[in-house]
């Protein structure tokens, strides 16, 4: 029975909402393989406080346009005419921003590793 309210419940949050929901778990996930997955491979002799002053840097980067992101599907949500499309939309629009929070960190960490060999 619990299932069914929960489900119940989830069904009704609404596009904004639900985006949101997205992109505060999209923004941690991406944090922390930002942490465990590039910090490691800047990591040199010498050089202790860069590695997380850069990620600093790489989490202030992403947060304007995840925030754009969020204020779009306020408006969306408030403009919504009902015709079904906001769905399509919102799937890809999570897939995008899914993709953004574990690439982005993939691309950055294989930047490092190739620029560390290299040097």
């Amino acid at each position: 029975m619990a299932k069914a309210e929960h489900a119940k419940m989830v069904s009704h949050k609404s596009y904004s909402k639900r985006m949101s929901d997205n992109v505060a778990f999209a923004l941690v996930i991406y944090t922390l393989m930002l942490i465990f997955v590039v910090t490691p491979s800047m990591e040199s002799e010498g050089t202790s406080i860069f590695p997380y002053f850069m990620l600093v840097v790489f989490v202030g980067l992403v947060i304007s346009p995840c925030h754009g992101l969020e204020r779009r599907w306020q408006s969306l949500q408030n403009n919504a005419s009902g015709d079904g499309m906001l769905d399509s939309r919102f799937n890809f629009d999570r897939a995008i921003l899914w993709c953004g929070a574990i690439g982005i960190p993939v691309i950055i960490a294989a930047i490092c590793y190739a620029i560390k060999s290299v040097a």
